[in-house]
């Protein structure tokens, strides 16, 4: 059975844990150790092969959308908007070039909504504005979630906080 990608960038970290920085006595090895535990970490989050928190922003994406799709039917002039559905398996590569185009569309929607914002009712306009903020913010949130907490301290003092 093969071990997961996550779980040898585990065992890598464990093992320079345990078995290099017990052996270092030197402050600036000790803070390159934990230089090269953190980018085992963000690579871990980050891996070409980790697509769970890229599939996480689009299906906000899509949901914030197909949101506004709805509250625009019926306004005049108002850009199409097609519906979206969550992503299906697909590479890191393919997620991040849909996350990044679902990104342009929610772009073009809020600059729609500042040049027709006074045709608009205001309360319509707002709630507009709301589903798209809010998926802007959910992405950062995923985001933050999916990166590894940085060992700036770790790396600075050469001792583990």
């Amino acid at each position: 059975m093969n071990n997961s990608f996550p779980r040898l960038i585990d065992g890598m970290c464990a093992t320079l844990r345990t078995e290099v920085l017990t052996r270092l006595d030197d402050e600036f090895a000790r803070g390159q150790v934990f230089g090269v535990i953190n980018l085992l970490n963000t690579l871990k989050a980050r891996g070409d092969w980790s697509v769970g928190f890229l599939a996480q922003q689009v299906s906000a994406q899509c949901e914030a959308l197909n949101q506004v799709r709805q509250l625009l039917q019926g306004v005049p002039d108002s850009p199409a908007l097609p519906e979206l559905r969550a992503p299906t398996p697909m590479s890191a590569q393919d997620m991040g070039a849909l996350r990044d185009e679902h990104n342009r569309r929610i772009g073009d929607m809020l600059q729609w909504l500042s040049l027709h914002h006074a045709q608009l009712p205001p309360e319509l306009a707002q709630a507009i504005e709301g589903h798209l903020r809010q998926s802007m913010r959910t992405e950062i949130e995923i985001e933050l979630r999916n990166s590894p907490r940085p060992l700036f301290a770790e790396m600075s003092s050469g001792q583990e906080n």
